[in-house]
């Protein structure tokens, strides 16, 4: 996933998404979109999205004013791998400013992180990158080494829920800074990112 300049959407659009997800078909989704044309407009529309960019990945306006990401493998079109939404962003005007950032991340998080449980219920796992119980692996999403995350404080927060969907789709939230935010060799950004996946998390050491 590429990094993102910072965005600012509240908790409360947050939760006004993610009620917008409550009734979609997630099998349609992960078995992707037709081609670009009328077909794609249609494929959209049944999900209440206007389609926006379509070179590699898709993305999409949701009607409550969100911007959606479908990802998949190599610029192709199906399957779909994940959907993406940036949620939040702080940038530092000098890297002096950087603990700055991070102690804004704290503070946010568990505004964002029970908005998005108000929706999904108590998530199955919540830490920070220093969690002790840190999980060794999250399926589809590349968990650093033990030594990388301690001292790049990536994913600074992360949380996941497991979605009432018959296929087994979860929902994480994280907080991932920029390289050199932790160690202040950069301008320090940090960006929080909701992720749906269509396969189960695969979740140790917990």
């Amino acid at each position: 996933m590429a990094f993102e300049p910072p965005v600012n959407r509240t908790p409360q659009e947050l939760v006004t998404e993610l009620r917008g997800l409550a009734d979609v078909h997630w099998e349609t989704v992960w078995n992707g979109p037709p081609l670009p044309g009328k077909g794609l407009d249609m494929w959209c529309g049944q999900f209440g999205w206007t389609p926006t960019q379509f070179e590699y990945v898709l993305n999409v306006l949701t009607d409550t004013g969100g911007e959606f990401v479908l990802n998949a493998r190599g610029g192709s079109w199906a399957p779909v791998q994940s959907l993406s939404h940036w949620v939040w962003g702080e940038r530092a005007g000098r890297a002096a400013d950087n603990p700055q950032v991070l102690a804004e991340a704290d503070r946010v998080w568990p505004l964002y992180r029970d908005a998005v449980s108000s929706v999904l219920g108590e998530p199955a796992w919540d830490g920070a990158w220093d969690s002790i119980s840190f999980p060794d692996e999250l399926g589809e999403y590349a968990i650093p080494s033990v030594e990388d995350r301690l001292e790049d404080k990536t994913p600074y927060h992360i949380a996941y829920w497991e979605l009432a969907a018959p296929d087994g789709a979860l929902a994480s939230l994280t907080i991932t800074p920029a390289i050199g935010t932790a160690d202040g060799s950069g301008i320090g950004v940090v960006n929080m990112h909701l992720d749906v996946y269509p396969r189960p998390l695969k979740i140790g050491r917990l």
